[in-house]
């Protein structure tokens, strides 16, 4: 025999009318993924100085910069395709807002979700997903994290109701990536609600290659992203007729009793600002003397394969090289 409050609310249920509410999350989230990557092409990044941020987001960086196929971790311009540990696409817990209304558009709950416990009378349920972390992992793996932060509505969708609406038949459930906690899946009375898909605007991006097992001492794991991961040691001060070997930008100190210190492009030809594009439309720099990093990443590379052959011409080069400088410099004094 049914309880008088079991039998009023079936009564409740008999005559409700069915209808449609409309469940939106918005805020800060993104893309996540993390997967693994071989040693040798941490490597092969870390010793040419490769940009893995510009590789992810640029399909072309891989044939500009002549990256073999089996040095390449994903296609260039397809980080989200290194994903074997995780892949996840939601509102971040701590930085989003749950809002539900009705058929007439009048808000019927909202909240923000890192004020939601779950359990309550009067709050959804919080339902746990996937979890990846950089040490489930052996020590001495390579593992990829990309990264793309957005803003804006993450999640659309609509309930259909055959009885009146309880938030607490509402189960959120979220993808915990390397510690972010992205709510990226909506259940009501067990049935899963279709995502329309929302709209986000991409705000800033992350990528690195970190080290399993590398931060127990440190506090942080061994990683490298780009070239200011490394710390580098500089080259003596050459006079402005020694030209460098490298296309690429360097320190320089200006010529002119005005001089000063900054940053310029070597083309191959002349001495350009570091920051323009265009070449041929910039102005040269006239300088006195310049420095480089002390760092052959060529020389690096071959080291992980055969060690070559020392070129003796361009040892003894070398040498006389280093003796007209030597005599410059004293001349100088």
């Amino acid at each position: 025999m049914a309880t008088i409050a079991e039998q009023e609310k079936l009564l409740e249920v008999l005559k409700f009318t069915p209808r449609t509410y409309k469940i939106t999350m918005w805020g800060y989230g993104g893309e996540k993924v993390m997967g693994t990557v071989d040693r040798e092409i941490y490597d092969y990044f870390r010793a040419r100085r490769l940009n893995l941020s510009d590789y992810a987001w640029d399909s072309d960086y891989a044939d500009d910069h002549k990256i073999p196929e089996e040095m390449q971790p994903f296609p260039a311009g397809a980080w989200y395709e290194c994903d074997n540990m995780a892949h996840a696409h939601g509102v971040n817990r701590n930085a989003g807002t749950l809002q539900i209304e009705d058929e007439n558009g009048d808000t019927v709950y909202q909240r923000e979700l890192d004020g939601i416990v779950g359990g309550d009378d009067d709050e959804p349920e919080w339902g746990g997903g996937e979890e990846a972390w950089i040490d489930e992992k052996p020590a001495g793996t390579v593992v990829f994290i990309g990264d793309s932060n957005e803003k804006g509505t993450f999640f659309e969708g609509e309930i259909e109701l055959k009885a009146p609406f309880d938030i607490t038949r509402l189960t959120l459930s979220y993808d915990e990536i390397d510690g972010e906690e992205l709510v990226n899946s909506v259940e009501y009375d067990g049935e899963v609600i279709e995502n329309w898909g929302g709209n986000t605007n991409g705000k800033s991006s992350d990528f690195g290659f970190y080290i399993a097992g590398s931060n127990k001492n440190t506090g942080s794991w061994e990683k490298y992203s780009s070239m200011d991961d490394i710390s580098y040691e500089m080259t003596p001060w050459f006079p402005k007729k020694i030209t460098p070997v490298r296309n690429g930008v360097y320190m320089v100190r200006t010529a002119g009793r005005n001089s000063y210190t900054s940053q310029a492009k070597w083309t191959g030809t002349r001495w350009i600002s570091a920051w323009h594009e265009d070449e041929s439309a910039t102005e040269e720099i006239k300088i006195r003397e310049w420095q480089g990093i002390a760092h052959d990443p060529d020389a690096d590379w071959v080291s992980i394969g055969p060690a070559p052959v020392p070129d003796q011409d361009l040892l003894d080069a070398l040498e006389e090289l280093k003796a007209e400088f030597e005599a410059l410099s004293v001349e100088s004094r």
